[in-house]
């Protein structure tokens, strides 16, 4: 440990108000590898993790001792007893609260220790990191509590940032009145009360990030939005991208009080930029006004400009403006393009006022214009990754660990629910509905939710009238515990049925033939739903009860109710409000809109603007929705079908889809359109001949005879082009897979125990998987580079910052590697390196997951181990190819003996590189020419993937092998068949796969 370096935190320290309780908590936890202590008042080490153990209500003194010990701790969790009222104020602050039924017995011997690892395990968790505010009745001068402004500005600024600061009801009340700010401070500390009066603020997650230019994410370390926004290489416009449901107003809401504490810490010669969020789902319903001066308006409602600054000082002191919701144009009856365009050309106003950064978040489909300003910049994107299967089990844990178990169980019975559940909406659903059972589609999740509510309601003796009968109450209370889908009795009440037609009318478009769709304000949608009501039962109720019932339900917004609570509740009633031939009708018409593709999509994903509709409709009416949806757009019908698959009876539907979809592909030629349909057949389960399934048109004959290998390139510098040697070799007869193995095929060596069985393995293979020596391998090689390090890395940090080739956050790292000891080096391997592999690194990536796509995330040794079963299941060498046979099965593909007529035949431009601009892989056969189909040839040898090979990069240099064929990632010249990347043998990127060669003798 160096001189400077502080004592590492313990993991676990435990406060209990029984010492033989904590004294069974720590054992449990001792025996399951975590360190754990006794933590006390008088600790001066950090702790990670505190969690209280309470058997009954702490006293005052007790508490006191709590807030001491959360402030040296990282997260605190309550563990109570069950009696406690969940919806009152915490007592004492606390990040999480876990149950137990205060059984001293229960710790030794119950699940308690187990919940607590699942709820700290996942690495991409970072909790907030914020002050939060907790309102108390004690007043001052009780010690600990902030009665003013001016103390509590002391206490937010103090060297060591506290963790939790206690305010009387007087000052929170003050904070949080509806009433412009009268000065920064004020307008900072707002702003900060704001983010502690929600639930979030207790526990924030900071989903992980991802940059399209990134090569890998680092699990263990997260990219936050805050680390984006403040990288001195970040562009002046940001955009977050992210699906439905995945967190993007939260993002920007924990950034915006992220930066009000900052402000308020300011340092003398530091400047930190003031920030303004802005949900643009407040534009109004008709006549929207995009314009800065809108912005302006909202300004002003936050800020007393005549105390402070109006807006446009406020953006020519380089404020960063935050915008939520690009995605928003289709409620306001606005084309999505037209939106876009129009805000484009807002964001640039704002830059030439003199706004420092603009954060704009947007549906990552919907983004179909090229936001690039200011000055034609292309903006900086963020993509928020969908929720881990730890984090999903450790969210849940959070909530309710009875929830966390139940999700455990759910998916290691269908592995598959974890896409349903890995959207941050769709795991709320879930955790608020209070159902026993895990639902298995979107619109059952949904659907589990709103019976809830509706028993809750009645139980709590809060009646609707006429607009939810208390005979459909009762039903759905049993439904509920038989597990039964409740949407056959959901959409016989009269209030669903309204809010149906209401969704259809704000989602579908115009029945006048209008592209965009119906935009209405508040007062119309009271009087639509209170007509609806009229005609559907008879009885005439106000529009404020409507609404109000329909709020309290969750189901419209409870701020104005003119919205949904999310798009995919609104995109539900909307499926649930058409007819079967009204969903074709759509089809058809979306079918013969001219295309505008979102950017930087890969061609393969659905992007289909009503697809949500479309899957919830075949949610909630079966088959028959995508049995109709065939004759009209094929693909739209697998996607749809894909949704439902599992529980679809045998009806012919599957397979009438599949037919459909292979003739289409059959007349096909371009990629992008050859790329849907593939990846519609992957949604389907139709697979590519496999030799490991016996299809001898899996492989491609190179026949024996003289091959001219090998070029020169005259692109771009030649320092950077690495070709292989000219040459002109004899090669026997070998056969080659014509295709990459794909993710299906894959599967099939997991699902055959591969990662288990050693003998498919080699030596180095082995220890590699099992993690064997794997630390101090990276200690031996990181010991290596840190004696050039320490000589320059001063230097080296101050130049690489110059250059603007890192950002300080990565400078900082260069630093701290250069300057650490070998013990410390040792800890980081061991917690990096924890556990074996069990599957290739980006395995349950969606954007790389169809099944058609190719594998990727694999290490060499993974590479050669599938050879090895493949190997032993068809009874034939099988191993890697090596450069010589790489290279001419890929001018056979062509039909060419010789690498100097490849760009004559084009085909070192025909594959996905990043001259395509599509952020993943394409399905297999996407770039395949009719030829190559019709002839039994190899496709895809140059882009989409590089390809591992047999043999070494350099001889004597046994950690590197030869890589060829170039990727989704990389420029097209590094596609030519004479290109010789190098690959780390054990590094699984997203984008390097493998093919192989089988060494059979004439057939």
């Amino acid at each position: 440990m160096s001189e400077h370096s502080f004592p590492p935190p313990v993991r676990f320290g435990i406060w209990s108000d029984s010492q033989v309780a904590a004294e069974d908590l720590q054992a449990r936890l001792l025996s399951g590898g975590q360190q754990a202590v006794i933590a006390r008042s008088q600790r001066s080490t950090g702790i990670e993790f505190l969690v209280v153990l309470a058997r009954r209500p702490l006293t005052p003194t007790e508490q006191a001792t709590i807030t001491s010990l959360f402030n040296l701790s990282s997260m605190t969790i309550a563990v109570e007893p069950p009696g406690y009222d969940t919806a009152a104020p915490a007592p004492w602050p606390r990040d999480v609260s876990l149950r137990w039924t205060g059984r001293i017995d229960e710790v030794g011997m119950g699940p308690l220790a187990t919940d607590l690892i699942n709820l700290v395990r996942p690495a991409g968790m970072v909790f907030s990191r914020l002050p939060m505010l907790h309102k108390t009745r004690e007043s001052p001068p009780e010690d600990g509590v902030v009665g003013t402004r001016e103390k509590l500005l002391e206490r937010l600024t103090q060297p060591v940032q506290p963790r939790v600061v206690r305010v009387t009801e007087s000052l929170w009340a003050d904070l949080r009145a509806q009433r412009p700010a009268e000065s920064q401070v004020d307008y900072e500390l707002r702003r900060l009360a704001a983010w502690s009066a929600h639930e979030h603020s207790r526990s924030f997650v900071n989903l992980r990030l991802t940059r399209p230019q990134d090569r890998t994410v680092a699990p263990r370390k997260p990219l936050s939005l805050s680390d984006v926004i403040n990288d001195p290489l970040t562009r002046p416009l940001v955009l977050l991208l992210g699906e439905p449901g995945s967190g993007k107003t939260l993002q920007l809401s924990y950034y915006d009080a992220q930066a009000a504490l900052s402000l308020l810490r300011q340092q003398p010669g530091r400047l930190v930029a003031p920030t303004f969020y802005v949900a643009l789902a407040d534009q109004p319903a008709r006549s929207p006004d995009i314009s800065v001066a809108w912005l302006a308006q909202r300004w002003k409602a936050a800020v007393d400009t005549s105390k402070w600054c109006d807006f446009y000082q406020f953006l020519g002191d380089g404020g960063t403006v935050l915008l939520d919701g690009l995605n928003e144009g289709g409620q306001r009856g606005l084309e999505p393009e037209r939106w876009m365009s129009q805000w484009r050309d807002v964001i640039q106003a704002l830059f030439e006022s003199g706004a420092g950064k603009v954060v704009v978040s947007c549906r990552t489909r919907d983004q179909v214009v090229r936001m690039n300003v200011p000055r034609d910049r292309q903006p900086s994107s963020v993509t928020i990754l969908p929720l881990s299967q730890e984090e999903i089990i450790a969210i849940a844990t959070e909530k309710d660990v009875a929830k966390g178990r139940q999700l455990t169980q759910a998916f290691s019975r269908d592995p598959g629910l974890i896409g349903l559940y890995s959207s941050s909406f769709a795991l709320k659903t879930f955790l608020e509905s209070g159902t026993p059972w895990v639902a298995t589609t979107g619109a059952r999740l949904i659907g589990a939710g709103l019976a809830a509510a509706i028993t809750r309601e009645w139980d709590h003796d809060i009646y609707h009238g006429p607009l939810v009968p208390g005979t459909s109450a009762s039903r759905l209370d049993e439904i509920t515990e038989a597990n039964r889908d409740p949407w056959p009795e959901l959409e016989m009440i009269p209030l669903i049925q309204a809010l149906s037609q209401l969704a259809k009318e704000l989602t579908l478009p115009s029945p006048l033939g209008s592209p965009a769709r119906r935009p209405m304000s508040r007062r119309e949608i009271a009087e639509f739903l209170t007509g609806a009501i009229h005609r559907i039962t008879g009885h005439r109720v106000s529009s404020d009860e409507v609404v109000k019932a329909a709020t309290d339900l969750h189901i419209l917004q409870p701020d104005e109710g003119s919205r949904y609570t999310h798009p995919s509740v609104q995109h539900l009633f909307a499926a649930l409000g058409c007819e079967i031939d009204e969903l074709f009708d759509l089809a058809e018409r979306e079918r013969d809109r001219p295309s505008i593709p979102s950017i930087g999509v890969a061609p393969g994903e659905a992007r289909h603007r009503f697809d949500e509709v479309f899957r919830f409709a075949a949610q909630l009416r079966g088959t028959e929705v995508p049995d109709r949806l065939l004759l009209a757009d094929p693909v739209l019908a697998a996607h749809v079908y894909a949704t439902i698959r599992s529980q679809a009876p045998d009806d012919g539907v599957r397979d009438r889809i599949v037919e459909q979809l292979r003739a289409q592909l059959d007349t096909m030629s371009d990629p992008a359109a050859r790329a849907e349909v593939l990846a519609a057949l992957g949604d389907l389960g139709w697979t590519l001949p496999s030799a490991a399934n016996g299809d001898r048109n899996a492989t491609m004959l190179v026949p024996p005879g003289t091959w001219r290998l090998g070029g020169r390139s005259v692109q771009g510098p030649p320092d950077r082009h690495v070709y292989s040697e000219i040459r002109t070799m004899e090669l026997p007869q070998f056969r080659i897979s014509r295709f990459p193995v794909s993710n299906a095929e894959y599967a099939e060596f997991i699902d055959a125990g591969g990662y288990a069985d050693r003998s498919l393995w080699t030596v180095e293979g082995w220890q590699w998987l099992t993690r064997h020596s794997a630390a101090e391998q990276f200690v031996e090689d990181w010991q290596k580079r840190q004696a050039r390090l320490r000589q320059t890395h001063p230097a080296k940090a101050i130049e690489l910052l110059r250059n603007k080739l890192a950002s300080p956050a990565g400078a900082a790292a260069l630093v701290r590697f250069a300057t650490m000891s070998e013990n410390e080096m040792f800890e980081y391997a061991h917690a990096v390196m924890a556990k074996s592999v069990t599957a290739p690194r980006f395995w349950r990536r969606k954007a790389l997951g169809n099944p058609l796509q190719p594998v990727v995330g694999v290490s060499w040794f993974e590479a050669n181990a599938y050879c090895a079963w493949l190997s032993r299941r068809l009874g034939a060498v099988v191993r890697l190819p090596n450069e010589n046979e790489w290279e001419a099965a890929c001018l056979r593909s062509w039909g060419l003996t010789d690498t100097d007529e490849i760009e004559e035949a084009g085909g070192v431009l025909f594959g996905n590189t990043q001259d395509t601009n599509w952020q993943a892989t394409t399905p297999i056969g996407a770039f395949g020419t009719h030829d190559q189909t019709r002839d039994d040839l190899a496709v895809e040898l140059m882009g989409n993937v590089f390809e591992w090979l047999f043999d070494y990069y350099a001889a004597g240099d046994h950690g590197r092998r030869v890589v060829k064929g170039g990727s989704w990632r990389h420029e097209t010249w590094r596609a030519h068949p004479a290109y010789r990347g190098r690959g780390d043998v054990a590094a699984q990127n997203d984008d390097v796969g493998f093919r192989y060669v089988i060494r059979e003798g004439p057939p």
